[in-house]
């Protein structure tokens, strides 16, 4: 095991070569193959490779990227073709989960967006869409959350296919209580119905968004 596979947080990787100009790019290849993905057969063959190109962390001021030479795989037992799986990346995404939380975490921590498009290289649109992906996880790991007293409801650009959402900030904690896709007031009401403890909630802070602001005068949360 080599210290520059440790330091990358990928102790199963064989790092070939870094390359350090105005970023780190670096080469790398699994260190041994598994065992079928299905049969768990130990002895697989490869059948081709292919290079994946991601984001990965930053050192100092300088953004890494890591070209990973990816095998698929065949199985003489079962005859499944499978590629390699790598802690910590996901298949077919194009950047490290290290890399996703070091982005959610600044973004959360106030970083701005056009900032972190300079020092990330990642537009505004995907930081957006990956800063909500985890909001939406790290919710999902929340079970019988109780509904915030003073509730803000504010929307965010979302996808250019799939629109805006709302955001609901528990204010008393500066947290996010939850994301919801969408922002049209049907679609809100019906959301606000089924949430649970809404009595709870004694006060609804917005902007000057109109549908907001109809959704804070009607009688959809009880108790505000």
């Amino acid at each position: 095991m080599s210290l520059a596979s440790v330091i990358l947080g990928f102790p199963e990787l064989e790092v070939e070569r870094v390359d350090r100009n105005n970023a780190i790019a670096v080469y790398a290849k699994p260190r041994q193959r598994p065992c079928c993905l299905y049969c768990q057969h130990p002895r697989i063959r490869i059948k081709a490779t292919y290079q994946r190109t991601l984001k990965h962390t930053r050192q100092g001021n300088q953004l890494m990227t890591l070209y990973l030479t990816t095998p698929k795989y065949h199985c003489p037992r079962c005859g499944r073709y499978f590629r390699h799986r790598f802690k910590g990346i996901r298949p077919l995404f194009r950047a490290s989960e290290a890399f996703r939380l070091e982005m959610f975490e600044s973004h959360d921590g106030g970083v701005t967006q056009p900032k972190i498009r300079r020092t990330h290289l990642i537009s505004e649109a995907t930081t957006e869409r990956w800063y909500q992906g985890q909001c939406r996880q790290r919710l999902s790991e929340m079970p019988n959350r109780p509904c915030p007293k003073v509730l803000g409801l504010d929307e965010h650009f979302f996808t250019r296919k799939r629109g805006y959402d709302t955001t609901l900030v528990d204010l008393r904690r500066n947290k996010i209580f939850d994301v919801f896709l969408g922002r049209s007031e049907a679609s809100l009401d019906a959301y606000l119905r089924q949430l649970p403890d809404k009595d709870n909630v004694r006060l609804i802070v917005t902007d000057l968004s109109e549908t907001y602001r109809n959704i804070a005068r009607q009688p959809t949360l009880k108790g505000a």
